[in-house]
């Protein structure tokens, strides 16, 4: 993923549900969940690709809590690569990353919190 990925993201206007369902997901492992509640707070977060890259890059599935994880998981449990890709091929990147990391903090036992 790099900063044009995000900024196609951040583009959209009135994405559909799966597409904002992924962004909070990808979000929530990388911020506060009070830092992400709708479309508009995803985007405010999508308008600094390059600190997102970096969060990415330093991401460590130790330091994430197991609850932050579950509660992305839940946002895109019924979604698969393919239905994702279906309406935006940067947002399938983005599951893809999301749903790895989730099983790294699942299989890592992530933070307690």
């Amino acid at each position: 993923m790099d900063k044009k990925t995000f900024a196609s993201l951040k583009s959209l206007c009135s994405p559909p549900k799966v597409i904002v369902d992924v962004m909070k997901a990808f979000l929530l492992l990388l911020y506060q969940s009070e830092d992400v509640k709708d479309w508009k707070t995803c985007q405010k977060k999508l308008a600094d690709p390059s600190n997102l890259i970096t969060k990415m890059e330093h991401f460590d599935p130790l330091y994430c809590t197991v609850s932050a994880a579950q509660k992305a998981e839940d946002l895109i449990a019924t979604e698969t690569v393919d239905t994702v890709r279906h309406y935006s091929l940067d947002a399938g990147q983005v599951y893809k990353w999301t749903k790895a990391m989730i099983d790294q903090v699942k299989s890592s036992g992530g933070l307690k919190a």
